[in-house]
């Protein structure tokens, strides 16, 4: 009984997938810096300091259906050169933010520039994942993955990169 249990739960853990926000690093071999479990609706918040305006901007994220993710909203304290257009039709005032509705469109993965100038600040859920501890001129790479819960389970208590080629 203890031995077709432990079949049942291996099996379990080998094809059951779930979906892992991760932070890569490209310009290092694309090694797995950080990675937060993650469901449908989930919130990623990457907010940085501009370096041209030197004003705060706010990407609000959300995890969609089938692994992506949608631009929810982005939050700065004004516009100028280099920052996220407004939109007037999608564009409210939220005390000093002024926050345009992105409309949950689906964006791929994107790459982020890291810089001491930037404070960079990285959250899934409120938990936060340390770029900041990142040295000025890395760059990250934010996506949602899809892995067997065994891969996830030897990442989070082995720090064990699920990717092959990482091995």
């Amino acid at each position: 009984m203890l031995a077709a249990g432990l079949c049942l739960l291996l099996s379990l853990m080998i094809f059951f997938r779930v979906d892992a926000f991760t932070v890569r690093l490209p310009r290092e071999g694309n090694p797995l810096f950080g990675a937060v479990h993650v469901v449908p609706g989930s919130e990623i918040q990457l907010s940085y300091r501009h370096s041209v305006e030197k004003t705060m901007v706010e990407g609000i994220f959300s995890v969609g259906p089938g692994s992506v993710i949608q631009a929810k909203e982005t939050r700065m304290t004004s516009v100028g050169t280099g920052l996220p257009n407004t939109y007037t039709a999608r564009t409210r005032r939220e005390g000093q933010w002024i926050v345009v509705d992105e409309g949950l469109t689906t964006v791929p993965g994107f790459d982020f520039f890291i810089s001491d100038v930037n404070a960079t600040r990285l959250a899934v859920d409120g938990t936060a994942i340390g770029v900041q501890t990142l040295a000025s001129g890395s760059v990250i790479h934010v996506d949602v993955e899809r892995v067997r819960l065994l891969d996830w389970i030897l990442w989070r208590y082995g720090n064990k990169d699920w990717r092959k080629d990482q091995q």
